[in-house]
């Protein structure tokens, strides 16, 4: 129906409202402030590879609140973008395909069979009271888009090359109310491209993606995320391959996002400023692990895990920020690489690269736990590690 509408379309740019009534009259009314809207515990995602399985995510457990936004931060590589397709419902199927499982019959058992350390999700991912690694995909179909959708990592390969922006940034409203009109569907993709501050969107929304910058580009996308009214938006390094300029201005949209809609964030990235600025709690991610997990204030100005302290002290934007609190950092790296998750060192998974590791780190994995309030380690030697 859209994809015709669009193609030879005449409409001109009229006035956006900020927010739309429909949204809403959806967004804030379902929980209670500050209420559980996600909760992941024990997750695990792996998927085969032919150097053996790969462990992306291993066992984590976190939650995300009604209203907040959670900053993932970790090095590449890490599982971040594997927890948020595990998240989605998507994993098993990326995972196949970059595992070349529908090519090697080998790989393509391995997700079928089951066994301890089977390919695929296990654990627990409840999302608004539902269950949903024991969905089916038609369900998992009704909550995608609509109450929990995903601003996905790469630009280049996000959009497709051969529908217009307004098709693309109509399909989460066409699959899920399917009985809106035509004029009201294009009324709604014109107000959240004029939202999200893509330029002319009037007059360029029956354009195809390659007229568009990087930074226009992760616009589009946001609104796509945005339009069905979710309750969760999940940013892959919403920022990453963009200049700083322009990374500013996106920044200034998720904000909006934030703070006018009141929809959560799961906020991923590599970039500790950007997850500084951004979030109430964060998650600090190693090796398919999460290692800390605690507010902002309390990652950023006193972190506890070796690795944390390692990654504040490897940001200059950290250090300065540190230094303006009175304190006097030093700017350094963490030595060595990070694991190869088909062969993740055994007892701690950082422990080759922390200078505090004793013989408990190597043998014993650490327990996560709450050593404070709302504040969770995975560590061995919480507590007896000397304050910088």
């Amino acid at each position: 129906m859209f994809k015709k509408a669009l193609g030879r379309s005449s409409i001109t740019a009229h006035s956006i409202r900020f927010i739309s009534d429909t949204n809403q009259s959806r967004l804030g009314v379902a929980m209670a402030k500050g209420d559980p809207l996600l909760i992941l515990k024990n997750l695990r995602a792996y998927y085969p590879s032919k150097k053996g399985l790969v462990r992306a995510v291993d066992d984590v457990s976190l939650e995300i609140r009604e209203g907040e936004c959670v900053g993932l931060l970790g090095e590449s590589g890490c599982g971040k973008s594997s927890m948020a397709l595990s998240i989605m419902g998507l994993f098993e199927r990326v995972a196949r395909y970059a595992a070349g499982a529908s090519n090697i019959p080998d790989l393509r058992k391995a997700f079928d069979e089951g066994h301890a350390e089977r390919a695929g999700v296990q654990g627990t991912i409840i999302f608004r009271g539902e269950e949903l690694t024991s969905m089916g995909e038609e369900d998992l179909q009704r909550i995608r888009g609509q109450e929990l959708s995903l601003i996905p990592q790469g630009l280049g390969h996000a959009l497709n090359p051969q529908h217009s922006i307004g098709f693309q940034t109509a399909e989460p409203v066409e699959i899920h109310e399917e009985d809106i009109r035509l004029l009201e569907l294009k009324r709604k993709v014109l107000e959240f491209l004029g939202l999200v501050q893509l330029a002319d969107a009037g007059l360029r929304f029956v354009m195809d993606p390659s007229n568009f910058s990087g930074g226009e580009s992760q616009r589009i996308l946001i609104a796509m995320a945005l339009i069905a009214g979710p309750y969760l938006v999940i940013a892959d390094e919403p920022t990453s391959a963009l200049d700083v300029t322009v990374q500013r201005e996106i920044m200034n949209v998720l904000k909006m996002v934030r703070d006018e809609f009141d929809v959560s964030l799961l906020l991923i990235s590599h970039d500790a400023g950007v997850v500084a600025e951004m979030s109430d709690r964060v998650a600090i991610m190693y090796a398919g692990k999460i290692l800390e997990y605690g507010t902002a204030v309390k990652i950023f100005h006193e972190p506890q895990h070796p690795y944390t302290r390692g990654l504040m002290s490897s940001f200059p934007t950290i250090a300065m920020m540190q230094m303006k609190q009175g304190k006097r950092p030093r700017l350094r790296g963490i030595p060595g690489d990070p694991p190869d998750l088909t062969d993740i060192p055994s007892g701690c998974a950082f422990h080759p690269r922390c200078q505090y590791c004793i013989d408990i780190c190597r043998e014993e994995t650490p327990e996560y736990r709450e050593v404070m309030p709302d504040h969770f380690i995975r560590c061995h030697l919480w507590g007896k590690i000397p304050q910088e």
